[in-house]
């Protein structure tokens, strides 16, 4: 692979952190303005589902648990572009997937159901439903499917996204069909019997964490490819042994140590440097003493 076509992973990172702050930022922010007003009825819908009770839409709540983890992954977005590292745990990708999978089931039926009753403008772009209907599950998916996806997930993980839509089917039909106390807000009676409805609407879900798991595993699997390309063909690591390869990747992460930061030995990198150095063969661990003490010369520490 000739130089130019070789993609600095660093450059690739810092891209991801900065567009992950801004749209986590702008999700909580639409979350925020859009629950807020409808608290506070500043549209005036005029329907039971108005003020306080529009939480018990199943959009509100989607859009909020997106929030929640737009919110959560914010601190590691900024310490990311401070410090050029992305450690994003686990169930704070698992909650996104939850979020991103309620708000594009809300995007689709919207789209759909919704918008056969009251028209494509007004359900799409009109009072809130600008935020919740379509920039925000916009938004989330390109979160999820673009810029989270450090995390490759696993198919028996693909379920746990249901478990908020199969809870609020079950109130939904309890306060509609059972209670009464609801109206039937969705029309899952309207065209065809309700049973019916929630099979389909499960269906959907089930498809749409299918769609959103292939799509984030595909970027995971594309940026780690270009990380891998990076040190193993960059030639910002041209050298002569891998111990001098090593003592450069040191100096270039030292650039971003802040006093008081932990000290992190990427192995997972250096594991990379090493086999791209095959014939040159030394232990990792000793490839770890090195990679420390550069660090620590770089950062003007004493080496003990």
């Amino acid at each position: 692979m000739k130089e130019k076509e070789v993609v600095n992973a660093r450059r690739i990172n810092k891209m991801r952190f900065i567009a992950g702050i801004v749209i986590c930022s702008l999700v909580i922010a639409l979350t925020f303005t859009g629950v807020a007003l409808n608290l506070a009825d500043y549209f005036n819908y005029g329907t039971p589902e108005s003020g306080l009770h529009n939480l018990r839409m199943f959009t509100t709540i989607s859009n909020i648990i997106a929030a929640i983890a737009a919110f959560l992954c914010l601190p590691f977005q900024i310490d990311g572009l401070r410090r050029d590292r992305y450690n994003l745990p686990s169930w704070i990708v698992l909650l996104m997937y939850v979020g991103a999978v309620g708000a594009f089931l809300t995007f689709v039926v919207a789209l759909t159901l919704i918008s056969a009753f009251q028209g494509f403008v007004q359900t799409m772009f009109m009072n809130s439903n600008i935020f919740f209907h379509t920039l925000n599950p916009i938004l989330i998916t390109l979160l999820f499917v673009l810029v989270i996806s450090d995390n490759h997930i696993k198919f028996s993980r693909s379920f746990i996204p249901l478990v908020p839509v199969v809870i609020y089917m079950i109130i939904y039909f309890l306060m509609v069909f059972v209670f009464k106390v609801w109206r039937d807000h969705y029309q899952t009676d309207t065209f065809i019997p309700w049973p019916v409805s929630l099979i389909l609407i499960l269906g959907v879900s089930f498809g749409i964490c299918q769609l959103l798991r292939f799509l984030h595993n595909l970027s995971n699997k594309y940026v780690n490819q270009k990380i891998v390309d990076y040190y193993m063909k960059s030639s910002d690591f041209d050298f002569p042994k891998v111990s001098n390869a090593i003592s450069h990747l040191a100096t270039l992460e030292s650039k971003f140590f802040h006093e008081g930061d932990d000290i992190y030995i990427p192995t997972d990198i250096i594991k990379l440097l090493s086999d791209r150095f095959g014939a040159d063969i030394v232990p990792l661990d000793i490839l770890y003493d090195i990679y420390l003490e550069q660090y620590l010369i770089s950062i003007g520490k004493k080496v003990s």
